[in-house]
């Protein structure tokens, strides 16, 4: 058995078989309305539809970009400042501290809102007025405490 001829014979199949890949596309409307894709035209009011390829881009040029627009949006610290090294722990506690008890108050203050809306036994137009406030507070929430 020689391995060369059944090389050449599969590369000649595989040759042949890539022509059947490329199809060309149609589209056409029927008499309802309704529009039909094929790879034959079915009317002569077929259409024949050419296909974009798809944009690729890669992920290292992703995630540059991406650095790119968050840059300006990142606080400015101050850079070799003894007086803003040696605030920046304390006020960064405090404001840790005061951040922290905003998002606990959010928290609270929606799962009380919705443990009334459990509850129920309130007008149309009080509930309604809830959950207004409940989606108000986590949106605050998300923006203030989830985002980061």
């Amino acid at each position: 058995m020689r391995p060369v001829p059944i090389s050449i014979a599969v590369v000649v199949m595989l040759v042949s078989l890539s022509g059947a890949a490329k199809a060309d596309y149609y589209r056409w409307t029927d008499a309802n309305g309704v529009t039909h894709f094929t790879d034959k035209p079915k009317t002569p009011g077929s259409q024949a539809i050419n296909f974009r390829r798809p944009t690729v881009i890669p992920i290292a040029d992703n995630n540059r970009r991406r650095g790119d627009r968050l840059q300006g949006l990142q606080p400015d610290t101050p850079k070799n400042s003894v007086q803003g090294k040696a605030r920046k722990p304390v006020q960064a506690n405090a404001a840790q501290t005061a951040q922290q008890k905003t998002c606990e108050n959010y928290a609270d203050r929606i799962g009380n809102i919705e443990s009334r809306l459990r509850a129920g036994g309130y007008s149309v137009s009080l509930g309604n007025r809830l959950r207004r406030d409940r989606r108000e507070l986590a949106s605050k929430r998300a923006w203030e405490c989830l985002r980061r």
